[in-house]
């Protein structure tokens, strides 16, 4: 097995391979290895991000004081 198949795996969240995007909402699916090894997605000129949106929101809870 490959590394970039071996890290794509690697955590539950690269292993449901669907990314969204922070600023329109739109959700891709996605091959992780293959976008490990060429690149992440990008939407609305950001890369998108593999935490669901309720993730997002739970994440940006943990950070407030």
């Amino acid at each position: 097995m490959a590394l970039h198949d071996k890290l794509a795996n690697c955590h539950p969240k690269l292993q449901r391979r669907q990314v969204w995007c922070r600023d329109c909402g739109a959700t891709r699916r996605v091959d992780s290895a293959d976008a490990l090894r060429h690149g992440w997605p990008k939407c609305c000129g950001y890369t998108m991000t593999i935490d669901s949106p309720a993730e997002q929101i739970a994440l940006a809870q943990e950070q407030q004081p």
